[in-house]
């Protein structure tokens, strides 16, 4: 099965709008299944904004810009997890300063350091 772009687009929409104006957890170690409860200590709870995403195009959609907020606990971030607006995880990957899937300003942090996510894109193949 393949997919065509516009499709695609509507689909990544679609998903992108479940995060609109809610929290994305910045956490230790790996994901858990997105289905069981996470895991990790929550380094810094950031708020998404009411239009989480910009509008999809050729496949892919980049997060508008999310404050900066200062960490809460000390640590090395490994994972993320989007929540919807009512608290419920909708999302999770991984988190790095590169080749990961969110980009954020570093990866270790204490207690009132400053977290910044840089990049964070989601994108839908064609199959």
């Amino acid at each position: 099965m393949q997919l065509a772009i516009a499709g695609r687009n509507a689909s990544i929409d679609a998903v992108n709008t479940l995060l609109n104006g809610g929290t994305l957890e910045i956490r230790t170690g790996a994901a858990a299944a997105i289905d069981s409860a996470p895991t990790g200590t929550v380094l810094a709870t950031l708020n998404i904004n009411a239009t989480a995403f910009a509008n999809a195009s050729s496949g892919s959609a980049a997060a508008n810009v999310i404050a900066d907020v200062t960490a809460t606990a000390a640590g090395t971030a490994g994972h993320y997890v989007a929540k919807n607006s009512v608290g419920n995880p909708e999302r999770n990957g991984t988190a790095g300063t590169s080749g990961t899937d969110m980009i954020l300003n570093t990866t270790t942090f204490g207690v009132g350091d400053d977290v910044s996510v840089t990049s964070w894109t989601y994108a839908q193949g064609t199959s």
